[in-house]
């Protein structure tokens, strides 16, 4: 398997992740070939980041702030079919913490832990009523990399 540019060895790259989102897969997100559908991966990075960031007690920031998060980029790497029935273990992690973004890496494995799909993104916040790039402050940067070693 030809490994993303992000990824310098994958051992190494995966041992960093240490926050994990049991997910089980819908019948509703198989396609007519049996497996889940492409787009479904995006769903189960969101729905794991989502999990992430209210562990880490940044939803409620947001929800109170003149801030919100918004998904600049993502994109998956589709390693192994997923079916129907079976349950997917979903890594979430901050890579990088920029000014104003963070750059997110994703990791799904099956039960079996064998790898599934891999993926990264970048989340940026920016300010509501502006629409601009907000830096974040020291607190949420202590949050991002909480669970998230170098």
């Amino acid at each position: 398997m030809a490994l993303p540019a992000y990824i310098d060895d994958l051992n190494t790259w995966k041992e960093k992740f240490t926050y994990f989102q049991q997910i089980p897969v819908r019948f509703s997100e198989t396609d007519a070939f049996g497996h889940v559908n492409n787009t479904v991966a995006f769903v189960y990075f969101e729905q794991a980041r989502i999990s992430y960031f209210m562990e880490l007690g940044l939803m409620d920031d947001w929800q109170k702030e003149s801030t919100i998060v918004v998904t600049a980029d993502l994109q998956c790497d589709y390693v192994r079919q997923v079916k129907f029935g079976e349950t997917l273990h979903v890594g979430v992690r901050v890579a990088h913490v920029g000014r104003s973004s963070i750059d997110v890496h994703y990791m799904i494995e099956n039960d079996d832990r064998d790898l599934c799909m891999i993926g990264r993104g970048r989340i940026v916040q920016v300010n509501k009523e502006t629409g601009k790039s907000q830096e974040w402050t020291d607190t949420m940067r202590n949050k991002f990399t909480q669970f998230s070693p170098a």
